[in-house]
């Protein structure tokens, strides 16, 4: 029997994908990479959604979701996905990529090899994250524009479908997470997708476990900005790329960081957080 709390949760369109509905509340990211941010030893502290070139910033316990999206059963194929890429992301990122003494980190920059069963599940996880955010409407904060590559975003992820060579995955671990903070195997914050052209081609990439997610969306061939062994569409041998560059690609954290530091310590009785404005690091 369908309860009534049920109809709070939901939303009052058809979904996008089957138009059978009803649709439910579906996390833009996912919520279990949304609670790996929270800091231990409890499992309850609150965390601030910050979007300072947008002058948005609210509380939150799970992230952002939206109500007329999915219903639970095409939700639930992208959860498929998302649940091997945490699995495989909370494993990459306890590879050594260096290490911290002090408040000093020394970085080994290059490519490190993973094996996974099925690369392409990864590819379809992060084509599922961008789907969902250029679902949203145009006022949301978060909202992204990926032009013409909507429709191929949701044949990959929701119906298997072939993943043409315009569209390509690699993983950048985010060396902002490893030496801004105490714990370098730790998940600190999570940045929502962004679209822009990197080394010519047009590119998005979000920031979740620790790792930097880049999708190519280009006509071009894979780009040169990471080694060619790192891309991921149609392997099971894999790389995952070490560059410092990633310290730049996150580092307006650190402003978000400060302008959410009251109302952390309003929602939270103790939270620690990097006193320091940049992430030092070298290399060895």
């Amino acid at each position: 029997m369908k309860k009534e709390s049920d109809n709070v949760n939901a939303g009052s369109m058809k979904c996008r994908i089957c138009g059978a509905g009803p649709t439910i509340r579906s996390h833009l990211i996912p919520e279990a990479f949304v609670k790996e941010i929270f800091f231990s030893p409890k499992a309850d502290e609150k965390h601030m959604l910050v979007h300072n070139d947008k002058d948005f910033k609210a509380q939150s316990n799970t992230g952002r979701f939206e109500r007329d999206l999915l219903c639970a059963e095409c939700d639930g194929v992208l959860g498929t996905y998302e649940g091997r890429a945490l699995s495989l992301l909370k494993k990459l990122r306890h590879i050594a990529v260096g290490t911290k003494s002090g408040t000093q980190s020394f970085i080994k920059e290059g490519a490190y090899p993973f094996r996974v069963e099925q690369a392409d599940d990864f590819v379809r996880f992060a084509c599922g994250i961008l789907w969902k955010y250029a679902s949203t409407p145009r006022d949301s904060p978060s909202a992204i524009d990926v032009d013409r590559y909507y429709d191929t975003l949701q044949s990959i992820c929701f119906h298997r479908g072939a993943i043409p060579e315009t569209v390509d995955v690699f993983l950048e671990r985010d060396l902002l997470s490893v030496a801004a903070f105490d714990d370098p195997n730790g998940v600190f914050y999570y940045s929502t997708p962004s679209v822009d052209l990197l080394a010519g081609q047009r590119m998005a990439w979000f920031s979740v476990g620790g790792f930097i997610v880049y999708i190519k969306l280009d006509d071009g061939g894979i780009s040169a900005f990471a080694p060619s062994k790192c891309w991921m569409r149609g392997r099971k041998k894999c790389h995952f790329n070490v560059d410092v560059r990633s310290l730049e690609t996150n580092m307006g954290i650190f402003d978000s960081i400060e302008t959410a530091r009251e109302d952390l310590a309003r929602l939270n009785k103790k939270l620690g957080l990097p006193s320091r404005t940049r992430a030092p690091y070298s290399n060895p």
